[in-house]
């Protein structure tokens, strides 16, 4: 008989079941410190994007600040550069006017309407206009030197903003970087605890493995046993048959001897047959049984024979009993 294997058997479920409990375990276990992990690194990334955001706003702020308090002076520079206009010109009218009091003066040295009051004239307009030009060079100078403040603050501003972007960038980098080595060290150890197990459980699955086949080797010792067994009480069975009907034969044969020589006997009445698991042979059972015959012909003293004749009973008597 060939005894197969059968991998459907509840061990090795058993065992494939629990190994795939263990797996599920620890790959939850692993998969949530995973989440976990990218949570908190991304949680970081956004926390140094935020405070980036944050500082570039202070910056655009104190920048703002710097610029609006430019452009208050350069205001402030405007409104003295008009108040300055205005002094000019109302100073210059003032002199000028034929009615006023710079011509009552001229008028009363004599000097009205004369060369010199036309030379005053043209020296009070010539002190306007560079009052006027003097007063626009500074302002203009003035507003060159806020502009350039404006554009200086700006280019910092945009600078500062640059470097807040690269640090901001620098950090979100490290962190990323951080996430990925941390993450693939849980991946390494994940792919190290699945290998334990499917090792651990291999070794478990073949010693079911080999357990089945030592119980199949026993099957096959006892199942060989068995038909030994059965063969040899099979020749037993036969070979009692065949004694028997020797032992039979045997009687009868004993009998008739006994009583053609008219009931007498010697000492060859003495029959010896064994039982066939003595091994026995046949022949030699019927040549016994032969020469039984003759000698019992022979015989001359019935007492003897009488007595040897129970010896013979007795003989089978305890054989069939031990039978």
């Amino acid at each position: 008989m060939d005894y197969k294997i059968n991998y459907e058997d509840e061990r090795f479920k058993a065992v494939e079941n629990e190994k795939q409990d263990r797996l599920n375990e620890v790959n939850n276990t692993y998969n949530n410190m995973i989440n976990q992990s990218d949570e908190f690194f991304q949680r970081q990334v956004d926390a140094a994007k935020d405070y980036a955001t944050t500082q570039q706003d202070l910056q655009n702020q104190q920048t703002d600040l710097a610029i609006n308090e430019i452009n208050q002076a350069k205001e402030k520079v405007e409104k003295d550069y008009q108040r300055e206009q205005r002094g000019a010109y109302s100073d210059w009218q003032k002199e000028s006017n034929r009615y006023g009091v710079g011509a009552e003066q001229r008028a009363a040295n004599g000097l009205g309407y004369t060369g010199y009051s036309e030379s005053s004239q043209v020296n009070l307009y010539n002190t306007y206009q560079n009052r006027v030009s003097t007063a626009r060079e500074s302002y203009n100078l003035a507003v060159q030197n806020y502009d350039n403040k404006i554009a200086e603050a700006r280019l910092a501003n945009n600078s500062k903003l640059a470097e807040i972007a690269y640090n901001a960038l620098k950090q979100e980098l490290e962190l990323n970087l951080n996430g990925f080595q941390y993450k693939n060290t849980l991946l390494l150890d994940q792919i190290n605890k699945q290998q334990n197990i499917n090792d651990t459980y291999y070794a478990r699955w073949k010693n079911v493995l080999d357990q089945m086949n030592t119980e199949n080797a026993l099957a096959e010792s006892i199942r060989q046993y068995n038909e030994k067994m059965a063969y040899q009480r099979e020749r037993d069975r036969i070979a009692d048959e065949q004694w028997q009907k020797q032992y039979d034969l045997s009687k009868k044969a004993s009998s008739s001897s006994r009583r053609s020589s008219g009931g007498g006997g010697g000492t060859s009445d003495y029959i010896v047959l064994d039982s066939p698991s003595g091994n026995n042979d046949i022949s030699a059972v019927a040549k016994a049984v032969t020469a039984a015959g003759k000698t019992t012909s022979k015989a001359t003293k019935k007492a003897t024979t009488t007595t040897k004749k129970s010896s013979v009973l007795q003989k089978v008597v305890n054989f069939l009993n031990i039978v």
